[in-house]
Formats: structure tokens, sequence, C-alpha cells
């Protein structure tokens, strides 16, 4: 088993908790936007989990497709208010005839692919002449674009995010070797979240099974780093302030 692997079965049922309260969501608005900006009619998420995304871009086109390799994940986005079409496979042998879409994209998922390369061909594969991808994720390897609390108080969790995702010009490079056309990064999300003293152990991302960079670690590791931040909320009598900033960025190309 890959040493990065993570059975998202295991936290299926709980993994909606980090959209738990009313958020406005700037990547959701962005891919709705472009999805309606070329009109598509037929939209495939590959790594497509609960179906959150889909569900917001269902609106535009009864043809919204899922694809996730989790079963679990897929039980809860058919509890999803829209009739998506959902199919379980692999993002680097997408199970799906070619030239069918006017629209593929994944958000925050291209790390879990492994081949990134391989994702980005299938992509141009899957896509229709003129057909557009979009992969939307933050970059770990960009310098300044990013500040996460997490990195600091959970050991090698950002050593792992740097080996798991591809950086942004690494992504514009394999969308250029695949054919793709008028390639752009854009950011369309600027995350800035403080948490003063203890109210960050109420942060939803904090919880051990609500993002990849916790859930990969074992319950030990995990405590670990909870314990860390606690011994720095007592150190400055709730002072502290636990700051998370980053740019989330649309990587995009059209295919000729």
């Amino acid at each position: 088993m890959k040493k990065d692997y993570l059975n998202y079965d295991k936290i299926a049922q709980r993994y909606n908790q980090r959209y738990s309260k009313p958020q406005h969501w700037e990547r959701g608005q962005a891919l709705f936007e472009l999805a309606k900006q070329i009109n598509a009619k037929t939209i495939l998420e590959v790594g497509s989990g609960t179906g959150y995304w889909l569900n917001l871009l269902s609106p535009l086109t009864k043809h919204v497709y899922g694809l996730d390799y989790s079963m679990g994940m897929l039980t809860q986005a058919k509890g999803q208010a829209a009739p998506l079409k959902l199919i379980r496979g692999t993002a680097t042998n997408l199970p799906l005839k070619k030239e069918a879409f006017d629209f593929i994209y994944c958000v925050d998922a291209i790390h879990h692919f492994g081949n990134h390369q391989a994702f980005i061909q299938e992509a141009y594969r899957l896509l229709k002449p003129n057909g557009v991808l979009a992969v939307i994720g933050h970059d770990p390897h960009a310098d300044g674009s990013h500040y996460w609390y997490i990195y600091n108080y959970f050991d090698k969790v950002y050593d792992t995010d740097l080996r798991r995702y591809p950086s942004g010009t690494a992504i514009l490079k394999m969308m250029n070797a695949s054919g793709f056309k008028n390639i752009s990064a854009n950011i369309v999300e600027h995350i800035q979240n403080l948490h003063v003293g203890e109210a960050v152990l109420k942060d939803p991302f904090l919880k051990h099974d609500a993002t990849s960079q916790l859930a990969l670690l074992n319950e030990e590791q995990y405590q670990a780093g909870i314990e860390k931040i606690k011994q720095d909320i007592t150190n400055t009598k709730g002072q502290v302030v636990f700051r998370s900033e980053i740019q989330v960025k649309m990587f995009m190309g059209i295919k000729s």
C-alpha cells in the first residue's frame, strides 16, 4: 500500500463536518462562473468525494458526473439534493469514453491521484474539442502563498504535502505537455482565518478526520500535535494566535 494512501471509506460519514457551517467558498463560485461561461452541458468532477461541489454546479445542467475511488464517499454523494451520476474509478484510468465532456475539474484532490500527468492526459482524452480542465487547490511549494498553523504543530505533515502535491508550475507544464492551450493560473480564493487561544480547538479543520493531512497521522502522532497546541495555549495564557492564510488557485487549460 502506498505510504500516503488514505482510506476515505473510514471517514466518509464524517467528512462533511468541514462544511457544517454556512460558508461562502469562493472556489465554488469560480467553478460555477467558469462552467456557466463555457456553457458546459456535460460536467465531470474527478475525486468528487461527497458530491459537495457537484451539487453547487447542478443548476447549470442535469449531466453532472462524479468519479471517486471510495465507495464510502460515493454513498455519501448519493445523499446530495442533486441527482448526480456517480462512478467508481481511478483518476489515472478514467472508465469513460473519449470526448464526452465539456468541463472536467478537481478540487483539493489532485494530490491523491498518484500519477498527476496520467490524470491530466486522461482528462484531455475525455474532453470534447474546446473543453476545459480546471485543477483547483493550494500549492505548498509556493513560497509566500500560504501559512497554515497545522504545519507547525504536526510533525512531517508539511513534508508529506510537499511529496504529495504537484507544484503549480508542474501542473502548468503537464497541461502543456498533454496538449492543452490557453493555459493559465489564477487565485480564486484567499483563506484567512485567525483563532486565538482555546478557540482553535473548535476549528473544524483541526479534527483528526477532517483533512487528509491529519487523517494520514496515527492517533499517537495526532495527539502529540494537539498537545503541542495546548501547551502553547498554556504558555501564552491563551493569547497565542493560530493563523491560516492560504491562496487557492485554479489552473486551467483548453483542449485544442
